[in-house]
């Protein structure tokens, strides 16, 4: 049969959510919808029947994510991957593109020209109903976000990430739920954003300068989460993830962040990114 790659729509959504469940993973519905209406996709129909994905983000003029990349089980090894990845590489020449990979995944992407860089820690679990979040450090105090925080906390991504992402801020904004770390003069100097996702909620991205700040945020936001699932992913590199797993909230993968192009390197004194906002979009 005849393969044919083609753009996402959003009424190809719930066919993605058949796949991700497939190959065990957590997306709901409205996972999906919300990662394509803040990117593209494609994906590939044989016999009238999709049996692949993958989204893509182009954050600003050069940088993108790539992300749930996906072929049925029945069909792998055929080349679908190859052919889903390369279109997408096309539509994302001149960027330098990241994401996260699975083990099974690294050796068509090292074909592709991806390096691995580090790994992202995959925390989750029930948050202890005795849980007690940290005091925020002097001179700093925490508060909910509104949309005016759409510029700074932008301004602040982009800082840690090397990702321009205004749209995902205000989204999160507007439909998540966001904090923000402050100065006692009100500069905003972190934040953290905490929506539905897969089985529970997630926390990210959490964005800071240094861990207690990140502490601070997260443990907001788990005081809130007693008793109930909480995930966030981490750079495995950072000592955070061992104040998460005493938390309670156990590493249970780790996959592989790869990178084709030039790494971010985050400039001293700036924030950096102590939870993405998923794997998938970094």
């Amino acid at each position: 049969m005849t393969l044919n790659i083609r753009a996402m729509a959003p009424e190809d959504t719930p066919y993605g959510l058949a796949l991700s469940q497939q190959v065990g993973w957590p997306h709901r519905l409205e996972d999906w919808q919300q990662s394509l209406a803040l990117g593209r996709g494609l994906v590939a129909e044989e016999g009238g029947r999709i049996v692949g994905t993958t989204l893509y983000w182009p954050w600003g003029e050069g940088s993108a994510t790539v992300g749930l990349v996906i072929v049925d089980p029945d069909c792998q090894g055929r080349g679908i991957g190859r052919e889903l990845l390369s279109q997408t590489l096309e539509a994302l020449e001149g960027y330098n593109v990241r994401l996260h990979a699975t083990a099974a995944g690294q050796p068509l992407y090292r074909q592709f020209g991806f390096v691995a860089v580090g790994s992202a820690s995959q925390h989750q679990g029930i948050v202890d109903p005795s849980f007690t979040a940290p005091t925020p450090g002097s001179g700093t105090r925490l508060r909910q976000g509104g949309e005016q925080d759409g510029a700074p906390l932008t301004a602040l991504d982009c800082q840690a990430s090397g990702l321009y992402r205004p749209q995902l801020i205000n989204l999160l904004l507007t439909q998540g739920r966001v904090l923000v770390l402050e100065s006692d003069t009100g500069e905003p100097l972190g934040f953290a954003a905490l929506r539905p996702f897969g089985r529970g909620h997630t926390i990210g991205p959490v964005v800071c300068s240094n861990e207690e700040d990140a502490r601070a945020l997260v443990g907001a936001f788990m005081a809130q989460r007693r008793g109930k699932f909480v995930r966030l992913d981490c750079d495995s590199a950072l000592p955070f993830c061992d104040w998460l797993t005493r938390q309670g909230l156990s590493e249970v993968d780790a996959p592989v962040m790869m990178v084709c192009g030039k790494p971010w390197l985050v400039k001293a004194g700036s924030p950096r990114t102590f939870g993405l906002m998923s794997q998938a979009m970094g």
